[in-house]
């Protein structure tokens, strides 16, 4: 995207699911055995310890804005959040972890859970579970009945082979709901068990208490998208009922992650929920079975709303039909891609830019191995951005972006604005692509359960100028979704 030689681009939380090094280190056994007290298990205390050295190590971010005024504000929550982790046993250790990595406002800076369980915990948890047997035809009729007010989230939903019903928790207050098993696809969990508990904490915003497929417990924010999409920590649950007649025929019904292309009778929709690369082909072929379409047609439609990122060259089949030969310039073009050095970021270039038997990764390499805790830049010199292919005719494309739109998905943004051709329509993306390229870190605790998800370049060293992080990419003509009952009708009526 910035001119790098690492052209596809991958970021994101699904990118986040490629790539894990661990970090914890073992020493060897002494040559003569003696009799000691076992290790003390981590404490959450440490754990954050871990997590704080880390961000300060890897993430770019910290070394390019935490600084004056800021730094000053950073000392005060890091101190704030020590008092509750020394509080907080190392199962709930999220809370905290989580909290000081939200203050720095980066999609790409997480807390990776990992669903680690000793069986005997996992038999007690299997043991634990609340059950709610359910029939599926009952609750389509009863979500079927316009009388009966229902929050958003409530209705049937689909991960995969996996078939939920998301219902109103019996045993607690407004605002609480059960996600209940219908049909799954693993051992050990049977239709009737409840898989988690949802918190409703803002208008679109709920709290998940998760169990895993291994019983393993996951605390995670979630969020909804086009009233069909539930964007979990990673994952993402599809909604199959109820649904308006609007929302319909949008989500693929087996995999909500699948790209789907629909024949409108004025525009061509193209529903993107992910830039997974799994579907790359499968958008490739799509398209180009809708080409005739959407030159027919005139306008082509491609919704971003919740795509939660992956890779940018996912979504190859449609630049040619976004891109003009000449570009219009957005305020984020400007600047040479940067990395900041350390060992794990010298690991995660050996690893991610190809083999050092390159002349670019070696070159990348020397230069970072000889500037230890300093900005790098991924080319020196910076090669010239690619020319876009272009297909010519006399179409319009509209993109359609919310809070949701994320990473790669704003890559695919980007190019829009940079387009005669394109709009973008919405609300302000997420706004992730100062810093990108996701890697995991294992925490250097010896407890496998948390890790640190971090961004590995840094669009240019002249951030946070010129930057999104924590405002989003602005849209051309601005929506507001919840108010607009069929998006592709309003999006058509202001496109005519």
């Amino acid at each position: 995207m910035f001119g790098s030689k690492p052209r596809n681009h991958i970021a994101g939380p699904l990118a986040c699911l490629v790539l894990l090094v661990a970090t914890a280190q073992g020493q060897s056994a002494p040559a003569v055995a003696t009799a000691s007290a076992p290790a003390a298990p981590p404490t959450c205390a440490q754990t954050l310890d871990s997590l704080d050295a880390k961000i300060r190590q890897n993430y770019a971010g910290f070394l390019l804005e935490v600084r004056g005024a800021r730094r000053a504000a950073y000392d005060s929550v890091r101190a704030n959040v020590a008092r509750e982790a020394a509080a907080t046993p190392l199962s709930d250790c999220v809370r905290p972890l989580t909290r000081l990595v939200r203050w720095f406002d980066d999609p790409h800076l997480f807390v990776y859970q990992n669903p680690v369980i000793d069986s005997a915990s996992a038999q007690a948890a299997r043991a634990a579970l609340r059950r709610l047997p359910l029939d599926e035809e009952t609750l389509r009729r009863r979500f079927a009945r316009p009388e009966l007010p229902l929050d958003p989230i409530e209705g049937l939903w689909y991960d995969g082979p996996t078939r939920l019903a998301i219902i109103k928790d019996p045993q607690a207050g407004t605002g609480h709901f059960v996600a209940v098993l219908l049909a799954g696809d693993t051992a050990g969990w049977s239709a009737g068990d409840v898989r988690a508990e949802i918190r409703r904490v803002g208008e679109t915003a709920y709290a998940v208490d998760l169990r895993a497929r291994n019983f393993a417990r996951l605390r995670l924010e979630a969020t909804l998208h086009r009233r069909s999409i539930l964007r979990l920590s990673p994952g993402m649950w599809g909604k199959a009922a109820p649904l308006a007649a609007a929302d319909s025929g949008l989500l693929d019904p087996t995999d909500v992650h699948r790209p789907r292309v629909v024949l409108r009778e004025r525009s061509v929709v193209v529903s993107l929920p992910s830039h997974d690369p799994r579907f790359m082909r499968a958008l490739d072929s799509a398209v180009m079975a809708a080409g005739e379409a959407i030159r027919a047609r005139g306008l082509l439609i491609i919704d971003l709303r919740g795509n939660e990122g992956g890779s940018s060259q996912m979504s190859r089949a449609l630049h040619p039909y976004i891109s003009m030969p000449t570009r219009q310039p957005t305020p984020y073009d400007a600047g040479v891609p940067v990395m900041l050095s350390s060992s794990a970021q010298v690991a995660y270039a050996r690893r991610a830019f190809g083999s050092d038997t390159s002349t670019f990764v070696r070159a990348l390499l020397r230069r970072m191995e000889a500037a230890l805790g300093q900005l790098v830049p991924i080319e020196d010199p910076p090669s010239a951005p690619p020319i876009d292919a272009s297909y010519e005719g006399n179409w319009r494309v509209a993109v359609l972006v919310d809070r949701g739109t994320v990473s790669a998905a704003e890559v695919l943004v980007l190019r829009a604005l940079r387009s005669r051709r394109a709009v973008v329509i919405g609300e302000p993306t997420a706004g992730a692509l100062d810093y990108q390229s996701t890697q995991i870190v294992g925490l250097g605790t010896g407890d496998r359960r948390w890790a640190l998800g971090y961004p590995t370049i840094a669009a240019h060293a002249e951030l946070p100028a010129r930057g999104m992080r924590g405002k989003g990419i602005p849209p051309t003509m601005r929506v507001e979704w919840a108010t607009v009952t069929d998006a592709y009708a309003e999006v058509e009526r202001r496109m005519r």
